[in-house]
C-alpha cells in the first residue's frame, strides 16, 4: 500500500505543479486576453487553483490514515482525481453551453 500511495502522491505533486504553473499563466493579461469566454476562463482558473490546495490535504490526510492503520488511505488519495473529473466536466459544459462547440474558449 505504501508503494501505491508513494506513486500516486509523486503524481499528485506533478500534477498541483503543473496546475501552479497553469495558475500563475493565467495571471498574465496576455494570457487573459485570449479567452473569449470569461465563463470558462473562471472554470479553469477554479480548477487550477483548488487542485493543489485539494491534493495536498488528501496526501496529507491519506498518510495519516495509513499509519493510523484505517483503510480510507487510498480512497482519500483518489479524492483530487474526482476533483479533476467533475471539473473537467463542468468545463466541458461551460465550453459548450457559450458557443456550442467544445474547445473554443481560447483565441486561435
Amino acid at each position: 500500500m505504501a508503494i501505491i500511495l508513494t506513486a500516486f502522491t509523486l503524481f499528485h505533486i506533478a500534477v498541483a505543479l503543473a496546475c501552479v504553473a497553469a495558475a500563475v499563466r493565467l495571471l498574465s493579461a496576455g494570457e487573459r486576453a485570449q479567452w473569449s469566454s470569461a465563463a470558462a476562463r473562471f472554470s479553469a482558473e477554479f480548477l487550477v487553483w483548488v487542485y493543489p490546495v485539494a491534493a495536498f490535504v488528501s496526501v496529507k490526510s491519506a498518510w495519516r490514515a495509513l499509519a493510523a492503520g484505517d483503510h480510507a488511505a487510498m480512497p482519500l488519495m483518489l479524492l483530487p482525481i474526482g476533483w479533476l473529473i467533475v471539473m473537467g466536466v463542468v468545463y466541458a459544459i461551460v465550453d459548450y453551453a457559450e458557443d456550442g462547440v467544445i474547445g473554443n474558449a481560447r483565441k486561435p
